[in-house]
């Protein structure tokens, strides 16, 4: 599903990764781990497609995504990846049905009931009608995953899903990513936590932008 080669990332005269290779299979659940700065982040934005790599190859469900213009790179992040942030990123005069919705939109399509059944998925169907301000954390980050599972991606992308979450949203949200997983989604998550890094099929330790 995904394959590195090679991959350069510079800003500047910084070069955030350097030389790296990995593969992806689908269906695997892999964790990005490492310390504060080490290219975690980084990586995670070039498989999604939120930047393109300096030099190398970077093939993400059967496309060299690392060829791709920027335009290109939105219709394909659009069509194949789904994005989970630490931050919730929630349109605040939104409520969570609209939040999904908005996803909708930028496929041109909207399907309330598409969106009511993401978010039933997530256990917010008792939520659609609140603001994000009337959600808990968990809450907001439960209906941050339908968002990100309403247009079907085959790739889901967390970058410290729960890092602002206690520990019981903690593990409903890891439920969720457990549910996704035996139903053979890709999912590639960056996390500082030893536990999360426990779950899943493989992890990447990533230091001074180089896997160890």
């Amino acid at each position: 599903m995904i394959t590195a080669k090679n991959i350069i990332k510079k800003y500047g005269n910084t070069c955030a990764l350097k030389n790296i290779s990995f593969t992806i299979e689908k269906g695997e659940w892999a964790n990005i781990m490492g310390p504060s700065g080490s290219g975690k982040t980084t990586l995670l934005n070039l498989v999604g497609c939120l930047d393109s790599p300096t030099e190398g190859s970077l093939v993400v469900n059967g496309i060299e995504t690392a060829k791709l213009n920027q335009n290109e790179r939105t219709r394909f992040r659009r069509e194949n990846i789904g994005l989970v942030f630490q931050q919730f990123h929630m349109i605040p005069h939104l409520t969570a049905l609209e939040n999904v919705m908005i996803a909708q939109y930028f496929h041109s399509i909207e399907d309330e009931g598409e969106a009511i059944e993401a978010l039933t998925r997530v256990g917010m169907e008792h939520r659609l009608n609140h603001l994000p301000s009337q959600l808990s954390g968990g809450e907001q980050q439960r209906v941050c995953i339908a968002r990100a599972l309403i247009n079907q991606p085959e790739i889901i992308l967390a970058d410290e899903p729960t890092g602002n979450l206690d520990k019981k949203n903690e593990e409903a949200v890891l439920d969720i990513f457990r549910e996704l997983h035996s139903n053979g989604k890709t999912i590639v998550i960056v996390t500082h936590n030893p536990e999360i890094g426990e779950i899943g099929d493989m992890i990447m330790q990533i230091s001074h932008g180089e896997i160890v």
